[in-house]
């Protein structure tokens, strides 16, 4: 089987997309099939292209093992107007429609979204090969864009809403990532129902024995990951200050709110918030194991009710106790793995009484970090990359 697949967000960039997409490329090449992957040269999420890109429209590399990846140039820019934004996808859209239309035909194209244009794209020229495509839904967009604000432009919205809709009824099958997420796509496809792929957690943080949590003070929460509009963080910087001396947080990652999250953690003079950059993600692991509890948190937007974070299944897979933010799907799943403690999204107030009852009750702590690793054994990564090559081997040979 030949499947091209469409992400603007690919390895080397570091994040859930990526990851999600490096786990369904090894499954296929592992199952013996040839891979062309169309994303964008690595920029995200500074903005900033990385050494030996940026300059030529299209970068090709040949790995070897049946994967070929062409790299498009994008108009990428570490200021995030809704223009540049806007520009940034648009751009990447026109080129995977331009690449993908010249390319050998393949026998599946799979391709995902957010963001939606770059899907677009590809489903434009899936159609004009007359080849079927696949779409992956991880998130509901532009409906999350303009929870965010990232959208503004009403005409746009609704032009970007039609478009989506339409996706989703001519795709030969919709994944997505969650349950409510496949009920959104199943009331517009009618008795269509897309077929559920959760994220799963990382095979190596699934395979590998964690030591235990570190004993004695302090107690340190962390969060690994975009440091975005989308995951509330404004939550740890109340909590912070709630909790002084008995707790501190540490948030790694990058993203578009980072300069403004140091600025806050300066400003209010927050000694027990330290804000690290971004680094690999052989290393984040070790990192995740220092900590005594794990943040996940989503804004305080109903749109995400819907959402379940893919740190989510990694941290339950560390074995240690998960303190969500979030509401609905994510709410849910915690619930019935025992992993850890729910708070209102955007609460800092309750989410310091979490930290402080975890710190107060470290055999508690240990309980719900156990639950989490038990729960997430099932849950690897690669028994859902094996589970989309299923998909597009049936699509695969129902065009054939």
């Amino acid at each position: 089987m030949r499947v091209l697949l469409v992400s603007q967000y690919f390895s080397p960039e570091v994040g859930a997309t990526q990851n999600r997409m490096d786990s369904f490329v090894a499954a296929l090449l592992e199952a013996g099939h040839s891979v062309t992957v169309v994303c964008e040269q690595p920029n995200h999420p500074q903005g900033v292209f990385r050494a030996g890109y940026g300059r030529r429209p299209v970068v090709t590399e040949r790995p070897g093992g049946g994967l070929t990846i062409h790299r498009l140039l994008v108009a990428a820019s570490p200021k995030r107007s809704a223009a540049r934004r806007m520009a940034f996808y648009g751009t990447f859209a026109a080129g995977a429609l331009a690449v993908c239309a010249t390319l050998r035909r393949h026998d599946v194209v799979f391709t995902s979204s957010p963001p939606l244009p770059g899907a677009i794209g590809a489903a434009w020229a899936a159609r004009i090969r007359r080849v079927p495509y696949v779409l992956d839904v991880r998130d509901l967009w532009p409906a999350a864009a303009s929870a965010l604000g990232e959208l503004t432009n009403e005409r746009a919205i609704a032009l970007l809403s039609r478009l989506e809709r339409s996706l989703y009824r001519h795709a030969a099958v919709v994944t997505a990532t969650t349950r409510p997420f496949c009920d959104h796509v199943a009331a517009i496809r009618s008795d269509h129902r897309a077929v559920h792929v959760p994220n799963g957690a990382l095979d190596a943080f699934v395979a590998r024995a964690w030591p235990p949590a570190p004993a004695g003070r302090p107690f340190v929460v962390g969060y690994f990951g975009n440091l975005g509009i989308a995951q509330g963080l404004d939550i740890v910087l109340e909590a912070a200050t709630l909790l002084g001396d008995r707790a501190r947080f540490l948030l790694m990652g990058d993203g578009p709110r980072s300069e403004e999250l140091r600025g806050e953690v300066a400003r209010r003079r927050l000694d027990n918030v330290e804000i690290r950059g971004q680094v690999p993600l052989s290393a984040v692991g070790d990192h995740m194991a220092a900590c005594n509890a794990l943040l996940v948190p989503l804004a305080a937007d109903a749109i995400f009710a819907q959402f379940v974070p893919s740190k989510l299944y990694d941290s339950m897979a560390v074995g240690r106790p998960v303190l969500l933010a979030a509401t609905g799907e994510s709410a849910r799943i915690l619930a019935e793995s025992g992993a850890g403690i729910a708070v209102a999204p955007g609460d800092g107030a309750d989410l310091a009484r979490a930290v402080a009852t975890l710190v107060d009750d470290p055999a508690l702590a240990a309980r719900l970090g156990a639950a989490g690793r038990t729960a997430a054994a099932p849950l690897a990564r690669s028994t859902q990359a094996r589970n989309l090559v299923e998909v597009l081997r049936a699509v695969s040979g129902r065009a054939a």
